[in-house]
């Protein structure tokens, strides 16, 4: 390396290593709780939950996905969709329906049953107490950031 070149490097601080690792934890400690309540919704409903993911990727109010795209999301096989999806479809909370613009693909819809569920498990996550500290304008700002955080962009 040449002496202008490490003059451009970023140098890291301590203090920024420190803060980041923080906030990782953080994020997990908050994910684990929040997996804790799917967790107990899923299992009111029967559900395993290794296909929370792929119900995850199923939220109202989107287009239903195709199961490569579900697995691009949740950047996993297709296989492996496909065997969450199966789960699901076999308990009726998902239904495989024709591509509106592409019937050669299928893509993965919740039924009324699993509309039901995710309805269940907005009511629980909001009761949970998770956002107890925050207010509306505080839950904003962090939707925003943690948003920045999962799409950062790139130079």
């Amino acid at each position: 390396m040449t002496a202008s070149h490490d003059a451009k490097a970023p140098t890291t601080r301590p203090a920024d290593v420190e803060r980041k690792a923080e906030i990782v934890r953080v994020l997990l400690e908050v994910g684990n709780s929040a997996d804790a309540v799917v967790a107990q919704v899923l299992g009111e409903f029967g559900v395993p939950t290794s296909v929370a993911g792929t119900l995850r990727a199923l939220a109202p109010g989107t287009e239903p996905p195709t199961m490569r795209e579900v697995a691009a999301r949740l950047r996993c096989d297709p296989s492996t969709v496909s065997l969450a999806a199966d789960k699901l479809q076999s308990m009726g909370l998902v239904a495989r329906q024709p591509h509106p613009a592409d019937g050669r693909k299928r893509t993965l819809a919740l039924t009324e049953q699993g509309h039901e569920l995710w309805e269940a498990l907005r009511t629980r996550l909001h009761a949970s107490g998770l956002f107890a500290g925050l207010d509306a304008q505080e839950q904003d700002t962090l939707l925003a950031l943690l948003t920045k955080m999962r799409n950062p962009q790139r130079p």
